[in-house]
């Protein structure tokens, strides 16, 4: 099986695009990790996996990885904006988040399917729910 590091790093040739050890660092991290990491844990545990490399170099790496369609972000409001793998590197899901903890879940990425297929049809819209995190309040808060 190939790893989600030599995935990345190929699609990145096939771009045409640099293969640097801050991207691959990157990639390292969310790959090992089902945690929900902000861009400063990522670039932390980037420069243990590769001493040397700076914060800017691991915050332009997410960057570039966001415009390849290798990462992907979502917005969990209070708890800030959390990073993982995109499209097939990673299983799609979305982020739910109790508004009374502040806990993040995730859910299956076709809980919303019905609703995506229904605004695309009769709206046009085509909804991106994975770029936010849903609100509501989880089982242990709503006791």
């Amino acid at each position: 099986m190939t790893s989600a590091v030599e995935v990345s790093a190929q699609r990145l040739r096939e771009r045409g695009e640099r293969v640097t050890p801050a991207r691959l660092a990157v990639v390292e991290v969310l790959a090992g990790t089902e945690e929900h990491l902000s861009a400063e844990q990522i670039g932390e545990r980037a420069e243990q996996l590769r001493p040397g490399i700076h914060r800017a170099t691991v915050y332009r790496a997410l960057d570039a990885l966001g415009e390849f369609g290798l990462v992907t972000h979502v917005h969990l409001g209070r708890a800030g904006t959390t990073y993982h793998l995109a499209g097939d590197l990673a299983p799609r899901h979305l982020h739910l988040r109790c508004s009374e903890c502040g806990t993040v879940y995730d859910a299956p990425g076709d809980v919303l399917e019905s609703a995506r297929k229904k605004l695309a049809r009769e709206l046009g819209f085509h909804l991106a729910p994975e770029q936010v995190a849903l609100v509501g309040v989880c089982q242990n808060c709503s006791r």
